[in-house]
């Protein structure tokens, strides 16, 4: 199971755009149609996750959009 905070803090901490992109990109596609992070997903079935809703991850999720929209919006795109 890989958990979405992981992902968010290597975005937040990355200096390297593709990176931060990859990240996003990533967390983008693993929501399993709930618009909201989990506490884990599945490697292989992002349809297989804990938490259903996860506030941590989700407000970390919104640091890692704002930060990413203040300092390189064109990874955004």
């Amino acid at each position: 199971m890989i958990w979405p905070l992981g992902l968010i803090v290597q975005g937040l901490t990355s200096t390297d755009d593709q990176e931060v992109r990859q990240c996003l990109l990533t967390l983008q596609k693993t929501h399993a149609g709930t618009g909201f992070m989990h506490e884990a997903f599945h490697k292989d079935d992002p349809d297989k996750f804990t938490r259903k809703w996860f506030a941590w991850a989700n407000t970390i999720f919104g640091e890692l959009v704002l930060k990413s929209y203040k300092e390189r919006p064109h990874v955004l795109s």
